[in-house]
């Protein structure tokens, strides 16, 4: 088999500058030819994606959990607002400006060591190391970390639409329901009159 390759590739051999040639055509073919099959897979009207890329209408399918918090929120507002006489429908946008957080338990355990190092010229050096290391607590007999302090959601603004926002003194009272059920200052809450149609 040897033989064969060694006279395939010599140009003064039996095939000569030919076979050299034709492999090299081989090569090429075995390239360019997948890549039709491949193509005639995904013709279907819309280009090949790659397969670790996640398409956006998928991403967006999926919300955060701030957004959910945000939605249900409003929605809470929505249903307590509506109730309010005069207030007609009412349609509630929240904003946070971030999500609840949750303080642990921890066991804080810090090592510091100090070395000092002399050379023979008489100069010193002193080289100082600190490991921290934080380790959460669990109670006991339980799996659950103790928690230490919770902290609700930060909420950025709020939006109200409602029908009978026109009257002022809906508005007013609107205005003064979001600031009792959140504990939000007025400036961060806005009253709106629905349009009519």
């Amino acid at each position: 088999m040897n033989e064969f390759y060694k006279t395939l590739l010599n140009p003064k051999g039996k095939f000569g500058i030919w076979g050299i040639v034709f492999l090299v055509l081989v090569g090429i073919l075995l390239m360019i030819v997948p890549s039709f099959f491949l193509n005639d897979r995904n013709s279907a009207g819309r280009p090949a994606e790659p397969l670790n890329m996640v398409r956006a209408e998928d991403s967006s399918a999926s919300s955060s959990p701030i957004s959910t918090l945000e939605e249900n929120l409003a929605q809470q507002i929505s249903n307590i607002l509506s109730q309010v006489e005069g207030a007609g429908t009412v349609a509630v946008s929240v904003t946070l400006e971030a999500g609840p957080e949750t303080d642990y338990a921890e066991n804080v355990t810090s090592d510091t060591s100090t070395i000092e190092e002399k050379d023979t010229s008489g100069g010193t050096r002193t080289t100082a190391t600190v490991n921290n290391k934080a380790e959460v607590v669990f109670a006991q007999n339980q799996n659950n970390p103790l928690v230490i302090k919770e902290k609700g959601a930060q909420i950025r603004g709020v939006l109200v639409v409602a029908e009978g926002a026109k009257d002022s003194e809906i508005k007013i009272k609107l205005n003064r329901a979001v600031q009792a059920m959140l504990n939000l200052p007025a400036h961060r809450i806005m009253v709106l009159p629905k349009e009519s149609r």
